[in-house]
């Protein structure tokens, strides 16, 4: 399972699932509105809190959101 959670203007959304697309899916059914507020994501896998990566900056979390998005980093 992996955790993304996603830092947004002024709140954080959490969401896991099987993958990293799935969380992605899941994150713009629910809230595709914000996904120009993304400041940050940290992803972490269920499995091991000790294992996470976190993506900070506003161009480089949104690059990386769309990339994942488009299926290109999975």
């Amino acid at each position: 399972m992996i955790t993304m959670t996603f830092t947004l203007k002024n709140r954080e959304k959490t969401l896991t699932t099987v993958s990293m697309e799935k969380c992605i899916e899941a994150f713009v059914s629910e809230y595709e509105e914000a996904e120009n507020e993304i400041q940050s994501i940290r992803i972490d896998q269920t499995e091991d809190p000790n294992e996470y990566f976190i993506i900070a900056g506003k161009k480089s979390a949104k690059k990386w959101y769309d990339e994942i998005k488009k299926g290109v980093i999975k």
